[in-house]
């Protein structure tokens, strides 16, 4: 399975990168920085988009050759309340530095997006400037350390749920905003009722993130009919040829479409 690939390289990548960067040069970097823009906050202002500097992907091979500071600055014109950052290098040609060079020319919050398994690259987010990060459950050895480590480096995570056990677990360890992607992680199918399947499950109170999948303004109404809070972007947008443009007219059809389902209070 192509996830399984992505975390045996990921974990050779994080072998090497510690002997490079050690831990406390992190936490020395760390020190230095003014603490991170709200993602929880950006995204609790209404229907909200996350926009995502996505170059490449193991299901679909090359997406864009758009420059980053070119695509940050055309999501923040659309109206994106935060940015994410995919920073996994071999299968999804990401940067880590790709995170520094977002913070420097945005004020709105920056998600470093990888395959998080090591409390290390919790650090390495902050320090290369990132205002939150994905955590994947089902990936996650420990997800209520993680969880609080980010939260102690003033960062609050969305955490990627893929059933109703890592909902819960999600929700036990103190997670406030749920993300649901409707691309299954094995085999990189897309279906949006998955959202719709565990939207039902997530409080109100919480944000609720719907990763993947949307192509145009009419997926947007759907999820939001579904009771999505938010909905993450990538593909869609790095392939449009007007971003800007593009995400109003996302925005627009989530923000005049009312949220619906049964979301439990």
């Amino acid at each position: 399975m192509i996830l399984e690939k992505i975390i045996t390289e990921k974990k050779k990548e994080i072998s090497k990168i510690k002997n490079k960067e050690p831990i406390n040069d992190l936490k020395d970097k760390i020190s230095t920085k003014n603490p991170p823009e709200d993602l929880k906050k950006a995204l609790n202002r209404g229907f909200s988009i996350i926009c995502e500097y996505k170059r490449a992907s193991p299901s679909t091979g090359p997406i864009s050759s758009k420059k980053l500071e070119e695509s940050v600055k055309s999501f923040e014109s659309g109206g994106a309340s935060a940015i994410s950052i995919l920073t996994e290098k071999r299968f999804f040609n990401g940067d880590i530095k790709h995170l520094e060079r977002a913070e420097s020319i945005t004020d709105i919050p920056i998600l470093m997006k990888d395959f998080i398994i090591d409390e290390y690259q919790i650090f390495q987010a902050r320090a290369y400037g990132a205002s939150s990060i994905l955590l994947i459950a089902s990936i996650c050895p420990n997800l209520e350390a993680f969880i609080q480590l980010s939260k102690s480096l003033h960062m609050e995570p969305l955490i990627e749920c893929g059933n109703s056990l890592e909902i819960c677990k999600a929700l036990e360890n103190g997670a406030e905003i749920i993300g649901i992607n409707n691309r299954n992680l094995n085999n990189f199918t897309i279906n949006l009722n998955r959202t719709k399947a565990f939207a039902p499950l997530i409080p109100k109170e919480k944000i609720l993130v719907s990763e993947s999948g949307v192509k145009e303004p009419e997926d947007v109404k759907i999820l939001r009919e579904y009771g999505a809070d938010a909905i993450l972007i990538g593909t869609g947008v790095m392939k449009s040829k007007n971003p800007a443009d593009f995400i109003k007219d996302l925005l627009i059809a989530g923000t005049i479409t009312p949220k619906g389902g049964p979301r439990i209070e």
